[in-house]
């Protein structure tokens, strides 16, 4: 079996008495588009910044592309492609000014494919970056991780901030990229709007733990919504194997299950005798607010 690409054995980051990560296992293959999803607070960045070496880990191991996180964390880094929540340039440089400054860190950087990147994305070079819209500014961010053709892509919390379509054309690039060399791209986001597009596997990160790894489509099969529409009266009691929230109305049921089957509609009906049964595929979003609950709730 070959070394994953990102894997995190019993991680735990503590910051005083508050433990932000709190023993997460987590293998990550090549090639793939991993999303990690979770609401702000999850553990998501400080995960991160530890594999990358960027904070100490408290209890724990990671490795990146077969690298220590804590004993190898420079070459390492030399060899991701890490976009960060906040961008760190210097607003005074124009772009190539930036690009030229990065290229000095990687010893694999290709100044004929930064060009191409920033000709693909619309990038000027004599552009100061001060100058630049968010979006410019985040495509920026994206052509300093791309140009030394890394095999690992992180970014967290990429499209923070920017609009939909800037967003959309933000994620299409990341895709593209990581499309045309077989790179492995992880991304960090509570958007899960941007991850329903690009996501081949998710994982579900809340209070500082991982809920569970899985195929995006898999975990779009198995997690439904089921709509239950009573002619007459409904049950006083019901009971359902898998149930993660049940809204009852006067004449119709909402039901989200986790263990949803084909078979699932045939049973219902066969439990509720007269009941109509309806169901219908959940985005990313409404999957993660079913299984880890709204915000402040």
């Amino acid at each position: 079996m070959s070394e994953a690409v990102i894997r995190a054995e019993g991680l735990v980051k503590r910051y005083g008495g508050v433990t932000a990560v709190a023993g997460v296992d987590l293998d990550v293959s090549e090639g793939v588009v991993f999303a990690l999803m979770g609401r702000n607070g999850a553990g998501k960045s400080s995960l991160i910044r530890m594999l990358l070496g960027l904070e100490p880990i408290t209890a724990g191991r990671g490795t990146v592309l077969g690298f220590d996180s804590t004993r190898e964390s420079v070459p390492l880094r030399a060899r991701v492609g890490y976009v960060p929540e906040t961008h760190h340039m210097y607003r005074w440089m124009t772009v190539a000014e930036i690009a030229r400054f990065a290229s000095a860190f990687y010893p694999t950087w290709d100044d004929a494919f930064c060009a191409d990147l920033l000709r693909r994305f619309g990038l000027d070079p004599a552009r100061r970056i001060r100058e630049l819209s968010r979006g410019g500014v985040a495509k920026t961010a994206l052509t300093l991780a791309l140009a030394h053709r890394p095999r690992l892509i992180l970014l967290d919390e990429p499209t923070d901030g920017l609009d939909a379509v800037v967003r959309r054309e933000f994620l299409e690039s990341i895709v593209e990229a990581a499309a045309e060399e077989g790179r492995t791209v992880f991304i960090s986001s509570h958007l899960l709007q941007d991850l329903e597009r690009v996501a081949d596997r998710v994982a579900l990160m809340d209070g500082g733990r991982i809920r569970f790894v899985e195929e995006a489509e898999s975990l779009k099969a198995r997690v439904r919504e089921v709509k239950i529409t009573f002619a007459d009266g409904h049950p006083a009691a019901f009971e359902w194997p898998g149930t993660v929230s049940l809204r009852r109305e006067r004449r119709e049921w909402l039901l989200v299950v986790d263990n949803y089957t084909p078979e699932t509609p045939a049973r219902l009906k066969s439990a509720l005798p007269g009941a109509s049964v309806d169901a219908r595929a959940m985005t990313l979003e409404e999957i993660f607010i079913a299984l880890a609950g709204p915000e402040g709730g």
